[in-house]
């Protein structure tokens, strides 16, 4: 039998549920073919490509190192390919949502094989639960995060991780059939990076994570989302490294868990409602009357809002495909209930702007921000810009790390500068000339908002 074996976003050498597949089958398989489908990007999401290049080659060259060689090439040649290797199955993962494009998931690419006669066999890799196992008494997924998770939470055990030996697969996987070309980079991750830098966390920065993780300025979590995203990490390993600290400090490791099970909510509510993609969770807000000004989104966009904290949020975004969690909520909250723009307008930037970008996390924490998702924040509570900006980032360094602009400014003037317009002024800012003035009234928007939500 000859087999395909497709490892995109599954960026490990070890631990890799993909890998030890062949190597379970050395009895019943004659030859393998490794193959990596690669990804296409737009104009608009240069940094997230050049990352995803970068650490797509490093995996490579750490495969050719262990005599393991890919075929590297396009998605819309991935099927002739397999057809003229004459596969009698391709192997895949069933449970990937950090693709940049949705046409590249595993519903789509089943469907694409099947059509074309070849048989396909999914394995989780990305994913701690199987989606169906975890439905409630009635046979449907939970859509109450809470429920979820005291229903599960036990169910998080130590669990067997896959071994293997390189050498074993480098003795049945073919060699490449055309020179891998892919493009030129110097950014991303590697496996052993990623390794050092989940230590590292583990070793000292989730001793203080319930406090630490709303910290601004600088980076204090384990960012292991980007490590996640490209598969970078199995995660049975980083749960089981979590139980095994777990008694060390049972609050701090117990918030990063739940923080990862509500992943897992996510992934299992995208499994099952794949549609929320696209559209609102709840059906009464799926006609909702955005305002939808294409100015104001590209304000929005470029950080020039005239809000200092969105702003300098939306400024490390561009720049480095990466932001806070917190400034998350912040950004998304002011696009939908400040500017009233359609959550999916900001999703999709967001997609192409992230370098960690999750579909299930992205999809639903924007549905959570904009209430119209399952389990979402009541449209009523809605973020002041003003005052998270006071509490997350008083002495306002988190902003001047991101807005130069203001550097030199008191902290204290940054978090409302429509109050403050005079004091900015005499300090060299005008608002409207050096630092936009706030595009939109905060009181303003919110009485919109609950006018507009009351009326659905």
């Amino acid at each position: 039998m000859k087999v395909g074996v497709i490892l995109n976003r599954v960026f490990r050498i070890h631990h890799n549920p993909l890998l030890a597949y062949i190597c379970n089958q050395l009895g019943s398989t004659d030859t393998c073919v490794l193959i990596i489908p690669k990804e296409k990007f737009g104009d608009e999401a240069q940094l997230k490509a050049s990352f995803y290049h970068g650490t797509l080659n490093a995996f490579i060259n750490t495969l050719n190192h262990y005599q393991i060689q890919t075929n590297v090439m396009d998605y819309n040649h991935l099927i002739a390919f397999c057809k003229n290797q004459q596969l009698d199955k391709v192997v895949m993962a069933s449970d990937i949502m950090s693709y940049h494009h949705e046409s590249y998931d595993y519903p789509h690419q089943k469907q694409r094989f099947q059509e074309a006669g070849i048989k396909v066999e999914a394995l989780r890799v990305q994913h701690y639960f199987s989606p169906r196992k975890t439905f409630n008494n009635q046979g449907e997924p939970y859509k109450v995060f809470t429920s979820f998770y005291k229903k599960w939470r036990p169910y998080v055990i130590e669990r067997h991780r896959a071994h293997y030996e390189l050498s074993d697969i480098s003795k049945i996987v073919e060699p490449a059939y055309a020179p891998t070309q892919i493009n030129d980079s110097h950014s991303g991750l590697t496996e052993k990076e990623v390794q050092q830098q989940w230590q590292s966390f583990l070793n000292n920065d989730i001793q203080n994570y319930e406090s630490n993780r709303e910290y601004l300025p600088e980076v204090l979590t384990s960012q292991l989302s980007i490590a996640l995203a490209y598969g970078l990490i199995d995660i049975l390993q980083v749960f089981n490294d979590l139980l095994h600290g777990y008694e060390s400090n049972e609050s701090n490791y117990e918030a990063f868990i739940r923080e990862l099970i509500f992943r897992e909510f996510y992934y299992v509510l995208m499994t099952q409602y794949p549609e929320t993609a696209h559209q609102s969770f709840k059906e009464k807000y799926r006609n909702i009357e955005w305002v939808n000004d294409k100015q104001q989104f590209d304000q929005w966009k470029n950080g020039k809002t005239g809000y200092p904290i969105v702003d300098a949020a939306m400024q490390e975004l561009n720049q480095t495909g990466y932001m806070h969690n917190r400034m998350r909520m912040v950004t998304s909250q002011f696009l939908t209930k400040d500017l009233l723009i359609d959550w999916t307008w900001g999703e999709t930037y967001f997609k192409d702007k992230l370098i960690d970008y999750d579909n299930a996390s992205n999809v639903h924490g924007w549905q959570w921000s904009a209430s119209t998702g399952t389990d979402a924040v009541p449209y009523f509570r809605m973020f002041n810009p003003i005052k998270q900006s006071e509490r997350f980032d008083p002495n306002a360094l988190y902003i001047k790390q991101w807005l130069s602009t203001l550097n030199h400014v008191d902290s204290h003037l940054l978090h409302d500068t429509q109050k403050h317009m005079q004091l900015l002024k005499q300090q060299g800012i005008q608002l409207g000339v050096d630092y936009p003035e706030p595009m939109v009234n905060h009181q303003y928007s919110r009485q919109r908002v609950m006018s507009l939500f009351k009326s659905l």
